[in-house]
């Protein structure tokens, strides 16, 4: 079974794609007089611009350790933290690693807060629209993703008051039967006592 994450990078090689082709063909058939425009062949295949270049991004933190991950993180954030506008790219790649799944470093709220930044940018440094329908589907998957932790949590506290409710129900009903116990045994104690005066003789 593909992992989401790696689908998101495969739907993301095809936008790059798709768009480069676009702005090609666009492109030439805007330059050639009119008369030539039906002559114009397809363009060969050109390495598109990637922008933040997150194909070779997610490359490149799949071969990290932990640590290195860490560390990553920590250098992009200081990057954002000091830089006067905030760097597009910057922002996606740290949106990744806090993103990446079974990463130790992992933070939904933090990854969804940059990359909602990242599709709203309109700044001198706008993103690609092939990087911000990607970052649009990687946010989409993360929020889903901590939806269900929520939920999860939510029915395992549930249950785990359930448990509480019938554990303390459980220590009612031992100790109801103790005192019941305890009332049985006065009760023939009582009759034991009764029998043993009725049966003494009269004086």
């Amino acid at each position: 079974m593909i992992k989401k994450p790696l689908i998101l990078v495969l739907l993301y090689s095809i936008l790059v794609t798709a768009c480069t082709h676009f702005d090609q063909s666009k492109t030439i058939k805007k330059d050639l007089p009119v008369r030539n425009r039906q002559q114009a062949s397809i363009p060969k295949f050109l390495p598109a611009k990637t922008g933040c270049d997150i194909i070779h991004y997610y490359q490149i933190i799949s071969g990290l350790t932990e640590n290195q991950r860490n560390q990553t993180a920590i250098e992009l954030q200081t990057m954002l933290d000091q830089s006067l506008q905030k760097n597009a790219c910057y922002q996606i790649k740290l949106a990744i690693l806090l993103s990446a799944p079974y990463s130790p470093i992992q933070d939904d709220k933090a990854s969804i807060d940059l990359l909602d930044d990242f599709i709203k940018n309109t700044s001198d440094q706008t993103p690609l629209p092939s990087d911000k329908i990607f970052a649009t589907f990687l946010k989409q998957f993360v929020e889903e993703r901590s939806l269900i932790r929520y939920q999860h949590s939510k029915t395992k506290n549930v249950l785990k008051l359930q448990q509480q409710e019938s554990e303390t129900v459980s220590e009612e009903l031992a100790k109801t039967r103790q005192q019941l116990q305890q009332l049985k045994s006065l009760e023939s104690e009582l009759n034991h006592q009764e029998k043993r005066i009725s049966n003494q003789p009269a004086s």
